[in-house]
């Protein structure tokens, strides 16, 4: 997708296609939801009735607003889940029924969202954008602030709500203007769905070993996307995780508003697609469910489009916004658009677990992809995914190696070489496999001769190091040039096995080996 016009044409498509682009569309729809929602609910709570009542005489944008404030969102969804299955609150009556009437009586006499007007310093994170960032101090008298936060602390465990304020904040809103500059149809239609951008870090008590996170949004906390302090490294970065993060938001706005999925889906029942460019995790279970299949092959779509953009014009837009940082943004536009390809491909085996609008939303982006991929692989091809982390995980390896508490024992030491070699007999593997011809053989039998001798003088841990991502590149190097159709060919004598399937063992096996080698 090389073309101005063809990424403005997309850009429409995914910005203002009616039923699953347009955010003025989608926003109606979900206002309807939640007016229909608190119809239910005012049986059972004051709030909800008087909340109905201040509404409507409100605009349009007001009822964006107070409808759409997740305070609001999260007490109407709470309560009205527990009141229809039966079960108990997670937080007492009295204190959702104040979230409701305090949001009422705000929205008769505020120009703000219910849950902002506690903030003592309100920070807009655009001027095209009605979103707005968490920040404190907030007011003596505060029960949406302190409802969010218990709401936040059930929701995040090790995660505490921040304050973000000069470099980070400021990198925060220049990113947003980046986005805008760089998507000027989509940013204000993703960002329309988000109300409140909140900048999370870990708390002290949750130690060193526990893991952080880069973004996420959460299904039962609609309209909010959150951010490490991380993913704040300058104006490129910031873009990317708001967009990728407000195409969730826009989601979950999908889901309330359209039948993406059968009426009786149920996620822990769910097949699951495997997304193979991360590592298999045990705690993560094999896969994806098809939601969220769905959700994150829509970022995708968005994300090729938006790393195609940014290869194309950021020279332009350097001396404003300075140099792109991390990998280079055509490549990564083409692994968003390998990633949604492939979700969509798998997606379209289970077409009976989707609802009516799942099925046609399916095709929409399928479409997009057909229309705009300039190079789409083969259909059922992922041993390219599968190489996509042995690359990135060969970084990750590099910098762990290097870092000063790294193992240093001898048995680290072979361990590496033992990797490096399993990894070179993986290769040749695959190679005589596909029948392709590589002019990194020899180079490969060179560097197992290498580590033989190595191994023979019990080499040092850093020059074991060295060896072993020699021979990760070396690997790569071979193995990059396959065509992706090759991987799809059986196996000579196995012909129930793919070629894609031996990369996929070898690159699995190797990261088991060195996972625990650098959790020593």
């Amino acid at each position: 997708m090389n073309t101005t016009q063809a990424r403005r044409q997309m850009e429409e498509i995914l910005a203002g296609d009616r039923p699953f682009g347009d955010c003025d569309y989608i926003r109606q729809r979900a206002r309807l939801h939640y007016r229909h929602r608190l119809l239910l609910l005012k049986e059972h709570s004051k709030g909800a009735h008087l909340l109905l009542t201040a509404q409507e005489d409100a605009c349009g944008d007001r009822h964006h607003q107070v409808l759409g404030d997740p305070a609001v969102r999260v007490a109407t969804d709470t309560w009205l889940s527990a009141v229809r299955g039966g079960r108990g609150l997670p937080w007492p009556e009295e204190e959702l029924d104040t979230v409701l009437e305090t949001a009422a009586a705000q929205g008769l006499r505020a120009t703000v969202p219910p849950l902002a007007e506690g903030a003592a310093d309100l920070v807009r994170l655009h001027e095209a954008a009605g979103t707005w960032v968490w920040s404190e101090p907030r007011a003596e008298v505060d029960p949406l602030g302190e409802f969010f936060r218990r709401v936040f602390s059930a929701s995040f465990e090790g995660l505490t709500l921040t304050n973000p304020e000069g470099r980070l904040c400021e990198t925060l809103l220049r990113g947003a203007e980046l986005l805008h500059e760089l998507c000027p149809m989509l940013a204000p239609s993703a960002l329309s769905h988000v109300h409140l951008v909140v900048v999370a870090g870990k708390e002290l008590s949750s130690g060193p070993a526990s893991p952080g996170f880069a973004s996420l949004t959460h299904p039962r906390i609609p309209g909010v996307i959150f951010l490490s302090a991380a993913v704040l490294g300058d104006a490129w970065q910031a873009a990317e995780y708001l967009l990728h993060e407000a195409m969730h938001v826009k989601f979950t706005d999908l889901e309330h508003t359209h039948s993406l999925l059968d009426e009786d889906y149920d996620a822990a029942a769910s097949p699951l697609i495997r997304p193979h460019w991360n590592r298999a995790r045990p705690e993560a279970g094999e896969g994806w469910p098809l939601d969220r299949a769905l959700t994150v092959s829509h970022v995708y779509t968005t994300l090729a489009l938006f790393h195609s953009t940014v290869a194309a014009r950021h020279e332009e837009l350097a001396d404003r916004y300075g140099p792109i940082t991390g990998a280079d943004p055509a490549r990564q536009a083409r692994r968003s658009f390998d990633r949604a390809q492939y979700l969509l491909h798998r997606l379209g085996r289970h077409t009976e677990r989707l609802g009516a609008g799942g099925r046609l939303f399916l095709r929409w982006l399928g479409g997009i992809n057909e229309a705009f991929d300039p190079s789409p692989a083969p259909e059922g091809a992922y041993a390219h995914l599968v190489l996509d982390l042995y690359e990135r995980e060969a970084d990750t390896i590099r910098r762990a190696l290097s870092r000063p508490d790294a193992g240093r024992a001898d048995e680290d030491a072979a361990d590496l070489r033992s990797a490096a070699r399993q990894e070179i007999s993986g290769c040749l593997a695959v190679l005589a496999a596909t029948g392709e011809p590589s002019g990194q053989g020899h180079e490969l039998q060179d560097q197992d001769r290498v580590l033989t001798e190595l191994e023979s003088s019990g080499a040092s841990f850093r020059d074991s190091a060295e060896a072993f991502l020699r021979t990760r590149n070396l690997v790569l190097r071979a193995l990059g040039p396959v065509p992706p159709a090759a991987f799809l060919s059986p196996v000579p004598h196995r012909p129930e096995e793919t070629v894609a399937e031996m990369v996929r063992a070898m690159v699995e096996e190797s990261g088991r080996r060195l996972g625990a080698l650098l959790e020593r």
